[in-house]
């Protein structure tokens, strides 16, 4: 690879964090278009490497793209975000039970350390940041489980529920240190050592069992 090539690599990865970064914190919301002139433009760069990005977010699921109709943030219906949800929540309820097998604590340090950080950025009003740490506490959970299926899956589904603003929504109009709560609550259950207790926790959490809707924070 020559540094031209290495560069050029580099501002894709750069414009890649930057329009990701854009759709976690709300600003390009569902629906909207990614409109890769424009964004060179804005930039003052060339359309290669603004390409080769929305072509990552397309991959991962962020950015839906269509022939003859450009790209647009990730949208999907109502019943498939439904459907989304519940998978989630059995997921999630499945990755609770296998971590409590496994939970030591240097893993509860590492969620409390996440949910300090989370509690951080709800401060700062970071909001791209607080939807990072949440994706990291609940992935991390799955990973404890040490069962590779279960954070395959959460990668399959992530995005979807990211771009539709299912986890760390800034639109959320209740308390935020709330949604912090909540997740210190989820730690309490898995220390509880209750596998049946930390599986309903996470469901309740992960499905919208806790009165969340689409355009809720969690």
């Amino acid at each position: 690879m020559t540094n031209v090539e290495f560069s050029k690599e580099l501002l894709s990865d750069r414009i890649y964090d930057m329009i990701r970064a854009s759709i976690l914190d709300g600003s390009r919301q569902p629906g909207s278009r990614v409109v890769e002139s424009e964004i060179a433009r804005s930039l003052n760069v060339s359309q290669a490497p603004v390409r080769e990005a929305v072509k990552r977010l397309v991959h991962a699921g962020l950015v839906t793209s269509e022939p003859r109709r450009g790209s647009y943030v990730t949208e999907i219906s109502l019943e498939e975000f439904a459907i989304a949800r519940e998978v989630r929540g059995a997921l999630e309820s499945i990755g609770a039970r296998f971590a409590i097998r496994s939970l030591t604590p240097e893993d509860i340090g590492d969620l409390r350390g996440i949910v300090d950080r989370m509690k951080a950025a709800v401060a700062d009003g970071d909001w791209a940041e607080f939807r990072s740490l949440d994706m990291q506490f609940h992935s991390r959970v799955l990973v404890v489980g040490g069962h590779a299926v279960l954070w395959r899956i959460w990668d399959a589904i992530e995005p979807l529920l990211v771009s539709q603003r299912a986890i760390g929504d800034p639109s959320y109009a209740g308390n935020k240190n709330v949604v912090v709560g909540w997740h210190s609550d989820l730690i309490d259950a898995l220390e509880s050592g209750d596998a049946t207790v930390a599986s309903d926790a996470f469901f309740a959490h992960a499905s919208g069992a806790l009165g969340d809707g689409p355009d809720d924070c969690e």
